[in-house]
């Protein structure tokens, strides 16, 4: 009976090595918030990262006897964090920081999108896809729901292809072509999927979407088509806009007759909404991504997120663009939208630290359909971690760790960043790319840009 219980320990330890690959990386002695449910209260303890980039360890106090990994990081005094998840990004958009200051959305669409990118050439959005993909990590954000431009032919690839060459985890939201009839937005959209088909195996993708919108009834309909037909996510944008809140509500019922409500299907901003859609939303365990950064910098509004979270709704937080944030810090981002929060209710009870940071790690995750992979620190998940020394600029000593991180802390404290277990930014600095080249190329290609601009302006 003993030698049948030990063979098959070994069976299953065997059948763990095969699952896991081995150890690759030994982080101890760190505070580890892992945002799993139920393990709410931070603990001093260890983890193990197999050479998969998965989590095959992690526990309270010392590693087991005899836990050893090539590279071990000792994490005292830091905090051990999830990394952030943005369930709302453009990342082309680090191109086009600080425009149409003084304007709402529609405002501001005209000049960074009319004005600007569709002034650019696709080998211009591989570098503004890289360069921004690239600030988001420095920035702690790890995993991305990325809002490509797709108003042109050859756009999509060169997005897709930056996504992969960055290393940031991605759910790829692919835009058609709003001006082409069905036929031709399905012919395009085959297209890409046949050519990014044999990168899907790469950890880094996690899934496909459309990038949809709510603007007609036919639009809507085309996209839930596509949904059904290529097995797509989709994330819209609805409810932005502060004017014509009426008008923009009427909507809603062509995105419920389109049967697009479900799981895998969740809204972008959704500030200016209503009982009947909220519960409605909740019920299809649909979801939304709150922005605060762009909410605020475009005078959007302030989303009632309390209420959505009451009723059921499935909430996470994006940065949004850098054009529009206009950064990707999701700090700036958790501070800003719990203190309009608590003064929209008038209320330091109605939302806490340790809720902002679940909603940017594991709210993020569950709104994107990936939260099996990412979004908490939890054995099998990929291993994508933060540490934040609260010390580095010094907001210590540390009475409540989610209230120094939320409250106090900031892009400074980001001691380093890990994407599968791999170090990939360290004090804001990239280690694994050439973040000074993609500045360059960026500033000069948005110069030719301007040049363009200047040009089509002049009489």
């Amino acid at each position: 009976m003993r030698i049948r219980t030990l063979l098959s320990a070994l069976a299953g330890a065997a059948m763990a090595a095969l699952l896991h690959g081995a150890p690759a990386l030994l982080v101890r002695n760190g505070l580890l918030m892992t945002m799993e449910p139920g393990q709410e209260t931070p603990f001093i303890g260890y983890m193990v990262v197999d050479d998969d980039g998965r989590i095959s360890a992690l526990g309270a106090g010392d590693p087991p006897t005899g836990a050893a990994a090539p590279r071990t990081v000792d994490a005292t005094g830091r905090f051990v964090v999830p990394g952030f998840i943005s369930a709302h990004s453009h990342i082309w958009q680090s191109a086009f920081r600080g425009l149409a200051a003084d304007q709402y959305v529609r405002g501001w669409v005209d000049v960074v999108y009319r004005q600007r990118a569709m002034l650019a050439s696709p080998e211009d959005f591989y570098w503004f896809t890289l360069h921004g993909s690239l600030d988001h990590l420095r920035h702690g954000i790890t995993s991305a729901f990325n809002f490509t431009y797709g108003n042109r032919d050859g756009y999509a690839e060169q997005q897709w292809r930056a996504e992969l060459d960055s290393g940031i985890r991605f759910v790829h939201g692919y835009q058609r072509r709003r001006d082409a009839p069905e036929s031709q937005a399905r012919e395009a959209l085959a297209a890409f999927m046949a050519a990014a088909r044999p990168d899907f195996s790469r950890p880094t993708f996690l899934r496909m979407a459309l990038s949809g919108t709510a603007t007609s009834e036919e639009s809507v309909a085309i996209d839930a088509r596509l949904m059904k037909e290529f097995g797509l996510a989709n994330q819209t944008h609805y409810l932005e806009f502060p004017l014509n809140k009426e008008e923009q509500r009427a909507n809603f019922r062509f995105i419920a007759a389109a049967g697009l409500l479900g799981p895998d299907f969740y809204f972008g901003h959704f500030i200016h909404t209503d009982e009947t859609m909220l519960k409605a939303v909740a019920a299809a365990r649909s979801g939304m991504s709150w922005n605060p950064l762009s909410n605020g910098r475009l005078a959007s509004g302030i989303a009632d997120i309390p209420r959505y979270l009451t009723l059921g709704v499935k909430v996470g937080m994006g940065v949004d663009g850098q054009a529009s944030a206009d950064l990707p810090d999701p700090f700036e981002n958790m501070r800003m939208g719990l203190y309009m929060i608590r003064a929209k209710y008038e209320s330091a009870l109605v939302m806490q630290p340790y809720d902002v940071l679940r909603l940017h790690t594991l709210g993020s995750a569950q709104v994107m359909g990936v939260e099996d992979r990412v979004g908490t620190l939890k054995v099998g998940k990929f291993g994508d971690f933060l540490l934040v020394d609260p010390a580095s600029v010094d907001r210590a000593p540390v009475d409540d760790a989610y209230a120094t991180l939320v409250f106090a802390c900031n892009a400074q404290n980001l001691d380093r960043v890990f994407v599968g277990g791999v170090l990939t930014s360290e004090s804001s600095r990239l280690v694994n790319h050439d973040f000074a080249r993609a500045q360059r190329e960026v500033r000069e290609r948005v110069e030719e840009v301007r040049r363009r601009a200047r040009a089509l302006a002049s009489p």
